[in-house]
């Protein structure tokens, strides 16, 4: 297999449980800081940027580099749905992060917890089908690249 690829999907894997952790335990528990200990929280909470940023940037620049290297439709498919991701993280849920970290809203919260199933989603049908492409061969593997 590629180098890029299984980087790819390495990075891919690792943010769809990221993203699945978030969903299920990180945001809900958003609820139970006390409101006055909200706004220090949540600044404190743009730390995972440290964690998930690297992530993100190493799966688009090697989704893009197979991309270039590969073009397949599948594999297009697949750097869509990390364009509709890395979109809902920029003008969704940054946003909503930047809102409560002025202070604690449910409305905010609850949008920042719904939206957020758009990138769990996606990572999910990104890991999926990145999963398949490579244990059938399926739109990923070059012709031109060497191994």
């Amino acid at each position: 297999m590629n180098l890029i690829l299984l980087i790819h999907l390495l990075f891919t894997a690792f943010m769809t449980g990221v993203c699945w952790f978030v969903q299920i335990v990180h945001y809900p528990l958003f609820r139970q800081i006390p409101p006055e200990s909200f706004p220090n929280y949540e600044k404190k909470n743009f730390r995972t940027g440290w964690v998930v940023g690297p992530a993100m940037f190493l799966e688009l620049g090697s989704g893009l580099w197979i991309l270039y290297d590969t073009f397949h439709i599948v594999f297009l498919l697949n750097m869509v749905w990390l364009g509709i991701i890395w979109l809902s993280t920029a003008l969704i849920q940054m946003p909503l992060h930047k809102k409560l970290s002025q202070g604690y809203n449910e409305r905010y919260l609850r949008l920042l917890v719904s939206t957020n199933w758009i990138r769990t989603v996606f990572w999910t049908l990104r890991c999926m089908l990145l999963t398949y492409s490579i244990v059938t061969g399926y739109g990923l593997i070059s012709t031109t690249s060497q191994s």
